[in-house]
């Protein structure tokens, strides 16, 4: 027997009652009156910690079960989904034991399902798609850490010829070069974007003691769109997003604060992967073009040697690239054209379908 409250059909007020039998043959009685009825059960709300149960019967009335009532024994529903569910919430060994599964999956999908989808979108994106990021990107970093190129016709010639060089041997279509004043910012750097504009400063021509270094440089940048970095860095980040505000369940300040800062995080960790393949790809780009592939290696550590640049010196990563996309993603509009500069520009024939 449980003692509860009852609600009767199309009533607010609850009225004292019991109620005793089987689940298929239930008895009520109201306090105080010795009429005894025989509902008929349509539904049981489902266990949750103290919330009181109900039992809701055909003719729309409800018996309201107090917290401790062991509902599932008085109707023999011990098999039930929820209320084996319910006895596992319970359970310290069970919350321990999905704590440790959860992790785990969230660390899998954090490690080898980001990289995976992020690249199975890269290989997917329309060209046209990766044209606007182009040139969205290529706006952004121009306005913000370029002026035009200071070096020479001749000079910006010979430059050219050797990026033509190298991007026919590599076969990655779509190249471009842009020869740009990198200022004390970005100084001797080079950038690949997206959609194949590969972007070389003054500083680091300048620096370069061969054009071999210099191949080497434009090497690693072509098996950065080659390998299609700058993309999956996009897709990896939006990714990471998307999975910390589903756990999170809000797209508030904090949530965006969590995945920027984790997002800087993971680069860290992808940079290191995606250099490492540009590296590897420059090496047999330069075996193919007939060039020292040592003269790449030894340009970066003689110039971190002398100080003259940055931690990477080739500066071919797609991150910043990748980060300002991601930034100015919803400033993207189709068919937004880029400013012209003065500077060296190559451009290899951009193919009707994707490579």
């Amino acid at each position: 027997m449980i003692e509860g409250r009852y609600f009767p059909p199309n009533a607010s007020r609850a009225l004292p009652a019991r109620m005793w039998g089987v689940a298929g043959d239930l008895r009520l009685r109201l306090d105080g009156e010795d009429e005894v009825s025989r509902p008929r059960l349509a539904a049981v709300s489902d266990r949750l910690a103290s919330v009181p149960r109900k039992l809701t019967f055909a003719d729309g009335g409800v018996f309201e079960a107090p917290p401790g009532a062991d509902v599932d024994s008085f109707l023999d529903s011990h098999g039930s989904f929820f209320s084996r569910l319910s006895r596992l919430e319970t359970s310290w060994t069970f919350i321990v034991a999905a704590t440790v599964v959860t992790i785990g999956l969230l660390a899998a999908a954090y490690r080898y399902g980001i990289p995976l989808m992020a690249a199975a979108a890269a290989a997917v994106t329309p060209a046209a798609i990766v044209d606007v990021m182009d040139r969205g990107t290529l706006q952004a970093v121009e306005r913000t850490f370029f002026a035009d190129s200071t070096l020479e016709a001749a000079e910006q010639e010979r430059l050219a010829g050797l990026f033509d060089e190298l991007a026919e041997l590599s076969e990655v279509q779509g190249l471009r070069l842009l020869v740009r004043d990198g200022g004390g910012i970005i100084g001797a750097n080079a950038l690949a974007l997206p959609g194949g504009t590969i972007v070389v400063t003054d500083q680091l021509v300048r620096k370069a003691r061969s054009d071999d270094e210099i191949a080497g440089v434009i090497g690693h940048e072509i098996g950065h769109v080659g390998g299609r970095h700058s993309l999956k860095q996009i897709y990896r980040v939006l990714g990471l997003g998307f999975m910390i505000g589903v756990i999170g369940g809000d797209s508030g300040q904090l949530v965006d604060d969590v995945v920027t800062q984790a997002a800087a995080l993971q680069s860290i960790a992808y940079t290191r992967e995606f250099e490492a393949d540009a590296d590897a790809y420059a090496v047999a780009l330069m075996v193919r073009a007939g060039r020292d592939p040592t003269a790449f290696s030894t340009c970066s550590s003689g110039w971190a040697r002398a100080g003259r640049a940055p931690r990477r010196p080739t500066g071919c990563r797609p991150i910043p690239a990748a980060t300002i996309v991601a930034r100015r993603s919803r400033r993207w509009r189709a068919g937004s054209a880029g400013g012209g500069r003065a500077g060296a520009s190559r451009t290899r024939r951009r193919p009707d379908t994707m490579s």
